[in-house]
């Protein structure tokens, strides 16, 4: 009799275990279908930037008109072979920390497509990316605490037309740069910035011939304005960068007038080993 109901009991937990793991499986499918109209675009938004995108089939086409959303729509002129309840294509999005995959489902009610996604971080699965060394959202993080930080250069600054450019501060953390930088305007008027390069040349220009310089990149800045009146001040990111002491580290603003005023600050190396010494004190604030 024992025998018999411990029978009985096993039976009852493998139904239930069953039952319980095809809710999973269902849940989880029903978690990963879109579904998508030719006459509908899809626009899924993610928290951060988007590093990579798969569509399986042509039967999707997509693009990422800004870098945290992606669109999706099927492709017209197949859509008349499509079925409905078809899986067009599996859409995978791989973003600086997580990924995502969906089955894109052919609806021919266009009510029923989905328009607008908004996907949470924890609906997401992690993701080491290992050419990210640290994800954007991140760095404005710390730029912004760098922002709202006193200053810690007072000298290092150049006037010319009136617009003074200064230094305000160099931090350093996980292999990036965050450089702080801003210009005043003593004039009336307006300055339009056509570019602000940045570069490492020579310290002392002798011949033409013989100048060197690298014009280097920023991976990210905090502030897109390129107008302004009185003030302007940007955090620009680099991956961190060396250089000798002969050469020199230049920020050059310009305007987009023909006769524009062009103001360069110039950075001595030393100032950029100074942002060692810098980096616990804001960071985690």
């Amino acid at each position: 009799m024992n025998n018999m109901k411990r029978t009985i009991l096993l039976f009852y937990l493998i139904c239930l275990s069953n039952v319980l793991f095809a809710q999973t499986i269902n849940k989880s499918a029903e978690m990963q279908i879109l579904k998508v109209n030719e006459q509908v675009s899809t626009h899924i938004a993610v928290g951060e930037p988007i590093d990579y995108v798969d569509i399986s089939t042509n039967k999707l086409v997509g693009d990422i008109p800004i870098k945290n959303i992606m669109r999706i729509k099927p492709v017209e002129e197949m859509a008349e072979t499509f079925e409905h309840g078809e899986v067009l294509a599996m859409v995978t999005i791989v973003t600086e920390r997580y990924k995502i995959q969906f089955n894109c489902v052919y609806t021919k009610n266009r009510d029923e497509a989905s328009s607008n996604v908004d996907i949470k971080t924890e609906d997401m699965a992690s993701y080491v990316n290992v050419n990210v060394n640290m994800p954007e959202i991140e760095m404005r993080r710390l730029a912004w605490s760098i922002w709202n930080s006193g200053h810690r250069y007072f000298d290092v600054s150049r006037e010319l037309y009136k617009l003074r450019i200064t230094l305000n501060n160099i931090y350093t953390y996980k292999g990036l740069f965050f450089i702080d930088v801003s210009i005043k305007n003593k004039t009336n008027i307006e300055y339009d910035v056509e570019q602000i390069r940045f570069k490492i040349e020579d310290k002392k220009q002798t011949k033409a011939t013989n100048f060197q310089q690298l014009e280097i990149e920023p991976i990210l800045s905090i502030n897109e304005g390129e107008t302004f009146v009185k003030e302007y001040r940007n955090i620009y990111v680099f991956e961190k960068f060396t250089f000798p002491d002969e050469k020199i580290f230049t920020v050059e603003v310009s305007e987009k007038q023909i006769s524009g005023r062009t103001v360069i600050l110039r950075i001595d190396y030393a100032d950029i080993l100074n942002a060692d010494a810098f980096h616990r004190s804001v960071l985690f604030r």
